[in-house]
């Protein structure tokens, strides 16, 4: 939200950033300030503060479905170990050690190969509410695949 400052006329933001994006944020705001021919420029001005910035942990397209499920039960506090990474390897262990088939296991694998070799194509459609959250969650099921053939095995 921006709020207006009409002594400067201009409009003021304030809020949190990982201080590694400062650089391509000032970057985007110059660049709006230039696609919108904008006659004020952009200020970018860092401030210290007592407070506690809030968590944030960096994801990749493999880690961010299983930080997804930490997330959903709590958000560790500023400076906690991240429990995402935790989950990698226990979410699909737990499902393995539930449900430890390997011909549902094969399945699986197949379906969510299918999902991680069409990526680029798959992720440019429109899918509906099941094959989307499904999509999402490929390297998580993959992952539960492979532990439960594993396991199913065993």
């Amino acid at each position: 939200m921006l709020s207006i400052d009409v002594t400067r006329k201009c409009l003021v933001a304030e809020g949190w950033c990982p201080v590694f994006a400062t650089n391509k944020i000032q970057n985007e705001l110059q660049r709006a300030t230039v696609d919108s021919n904008s006659q004020i420029g952009t200020i970018l001005h860092v401030l210290q503060t007592k407070e506690s910035p809030p968590t944030y942990f960096q994801t990749n397209k493999f880690t961010s479905s299983f930080q997804e499920i930490v997330d959903a039960y709590g958000i560790a506090k500023y400076q906690e170990a991240n429990p995402g990474v935790f989950t990698i390897i226990t979410f699909p262990f737990l499902f393995a050690v539930m449900f430890g088939d390997w011909g549902h296991g094969i399945f699986l694998l197949l379906a969510t190969s299918y999902f991680i070799i069409r990526e680029k194509k798959i992720s440019s459609q429109k899918l509906g509410d099941i094959t989307e959250m499904i999509f999402g969650g490929r390297y998580v099921i993959m992952m539960m695949a492979l532990f439960s053939i594993y396991t199913g095995l065993l």
